[in-house]
């Protein structure tokens, strides 16, 4: 795929009708400004700029072109966005192999296959005859109409061609065989897959169905053959990337800033019954790093909420462990006597919730859990232990969080703390300080910033075009300075877009001016200032820079100074003393 169909849909769409289409975008200015979809929030700090065909979460840290907001608002990657885009601006996705090509339209095909059985079986449930059973055994489970609809639950007769004979005058029988929906037999006859079933449609995130789950219904059920079956794996349905629930969930998870983690896809459907509908399952396969990276463009936060057996457990502290590791926030709900969130609906709605907001973090819980099951006396199995959760406590990245766990851990344990902390393995908490304040704009930084920015805003001003580039300590905002620079100075610019940069910068300082300036370029142009205004936050901010560049430079030289006199190094002094006053000399 080359750049000229993203830049023809670019062209062809416009970014403030794309986002319109999902929140209600009011006139300010030049610009337009909303609530956040991503946030709660009660004054609009979402700005959406025409001119330059992008938009800033000014609360948040999402901005980019109708690609990244397609891709933040529905959670999907580029190519999926730029898929729903092609669609949306009537441009075909062009520069593919004859074979990508194939298999995207193959791919498209089964996919309507699969939205046509779901249709299909969903029609034979609600039929007053042929779903009568099916529809009383959902009842049973606590099932109701508006929730069968809103996952387009469906039936699968007894009949070994029920589907296959509606879909065969429409589709080819390799294609249908191709979805998982049917099976090819002895003498090349395809049949139907699910036969006496209740059929639950699996979605990806954007709601299309790619796959099925089939839960025998009791009176065919012969002890014979598995209570559930899945789709297997084909071109439209990988387990390891599919969320149960995730399209009809996602709002929610945005809104409620937490997703619940449910092993069943009953669980998930009872959930929406209790009127907790933030809640996903895994389908047939264990949680993987690409499901927690998926969720994480939602939230932090995740509850889980796993069987209470040893093969639960087990997963759930997996699953905490890779969570935490990617930055997540875990915690885990306990659900006693083997009940899952299924049983606690279907016995009262209120006692899920209630469940949810007992839920301890997830160190703090397994703490419990894995302590009480071990008696003093026996030393390797607390060894076993505390290893274990040495291993959890050391992903944590917030020192204080890392200090407390630790701390929990040597009382419940009854080790001093001092014998843990020799056990782990990493740095211990400068280190992530260390990280920390790194990973922050010092004043300095904020200050060359916003300069940059100002020269963006009036790039014909002379005390800005003759400052020194070293100035500008970080090497990446040197370099943008200097082109900018260059270019203002050889073009007479009067003014200066974020899109005109686009063909002097890189990609990555075209980022850096596009997530990182933006923000300051707007609240310059919000405030409306006059020349006389600009001019005089423009030398003050010079001013502060310079000031901050002499005192960093004198800083640097007192602590090398220091270092050269600790070790006896006289001539290393002297030099750095000729250094020191002249370089005051010629800064006063």
């Amino acid at each position: 795929m080359n750049n000229e169909v993203k830049d023809l849909i670019k062209q062809k769409l416009d970014i403030v009708d794309i986002i319109s289409e999902y929140i209600t975008l009011i006139p300010a200015g030049a610009n337009y400004k909303a609530l956040s979809p991503f946030r709660n929030e009660k004054s609009p700090s979402f700005i959406v700029s025409p001119e330059l065909q992008i938009y800033k979460d000014f609360g948040g840290d999402k901005a980019g072109d109708i690609f990244q907001f397609i891709m933040d608002i529905e959670g999907v990657d580029f190519r999926e966005a730029l898929q729903i885009l092609s669609e949306k601006s009537g441009i075909p996705l062009t520069g593919e192999s004859s074979k990508q090509s194939y298999h995207e339209n193959n791919k498209k095909v089964l996919m309507s296959i699969l939205e046509d059985s779901a249709r299909i079986y969903h029609t034979i449930l609600s039929h007053k005859t042929y779903g009568d059973k099916a529809r009383m055994y959902l009842y049973e489970r606590g099932l109701t109409d508006e929730l069968i609809t809103l996952f387009t639950i469906g039936f699968a007769p007894q009949g070994y061609q029920t589907l296959t004979k509606k879909l065969i005058t429409k589709y080819r029988p390799e294609d249908i065989e191709a979805t998982g929906m049917s099976i090819r037999g002895k003498e090349n006859h395809i049949y139907d897959r699910f036969r006496g079933r209740i059929m639950i449609p699996i979605q990806n995130i954007l709601g299309k169905v790619v796959g099925f789950t089939g839960r025998i219904l009791p009176e065919y059920d012969d002890g014979q053959m598995g209570k559930y079956v899945n789709s297997p794996q084909t071109i439209t349905y990988d387990k390891s990337k599919v969320l149960f629930g995730l399209a009809q969930a996602k709002s929610a998870i945005k809104k409620q800033k937490r997703v619940i983690l449910v092993e069943g896809q009953m669980d998930v459907i009872m959930s929406h019954k209790a009127g907790v509908p933030e809640v996903v399952a895994v389908s047939g396969t264990a949680l993987t790093e690409y499901h927690i990276t998926l969720l994480l463009r939602y939230t932090t936060q995740f509850i889980l909420a796993f069987d209470n057996d040893s093969a639960g457990i087990a997963a759930c502290l997996r699953a905490a462990s890779l969570i935490t590791q990617k930055g997540g926030v875990v915690q885990v709900i306990h659900i006693s006597q083997g009940k899952d969130a299924a049983d606690l609906v279907r016995e009262n709605p209120e006692l899920w919730k209630q469940s949810i907001d007992k839920a301890e973090h997830f160190i703090e819980y397994y703490l419990h859990h894995i302590i009480a099951t071990i008696s003093p006396e026996d030393i390797p199995a607390k060894n076993k232990a505390l290893k274990q959760l040495l291993q959890w406590i050391q992903v944590i990245n917030d020192p204080i969080a890392k200090n407390h766990y630790i701390k929990k851990l040597a009382d419940l344990l009854h080790m001093p703390e001092k014998d843990i902390y020799s056990k782990m393995e990493v740095a211990e908490s400068s280190a992530d300080i260390s990280a920390h304040i790194k990973s922050s704009d010092s004043p300095g930084i904020k200050l060359q910033k916003h300069i940059i920015a100002y020269l963006l805003y009036k790039p014909e001003n002379h005390d800005i075009l003759i400052l020194d580039q070293s100035l500008f300590t970080q090497p990446i905002l040197r370099e943008l300075f200097i082109k900018i620079r260059d270019y203002c100075v050889k073009h007479s610019s009067k003014k200066l877009s974020l899109s005109e940069c686009k063909h002097f910068v890189s990609e990555e300082e075209y980022a850096i001016l596009e997530d990182l300036l933006l923000p300051i370029f707007y609240q310059i142009e919000e405030m409306h200032p006059s020349e006389e205004q600009t001019q005089q936050t423009i030398q003050e901010n010079i001013q502060l820079l310079t000031t901050h560049y002499q005192s960093s430079v004198r800083k640097a030289l007192l602590k090398k100074l220091k270092e050269a006199k600790q070790v006896g190094d006289k001539d290393t002094v002297q030099d750095i003393l000729r250094k020191y006053k002249s370089f005051t000399n010629n800064n006063t």
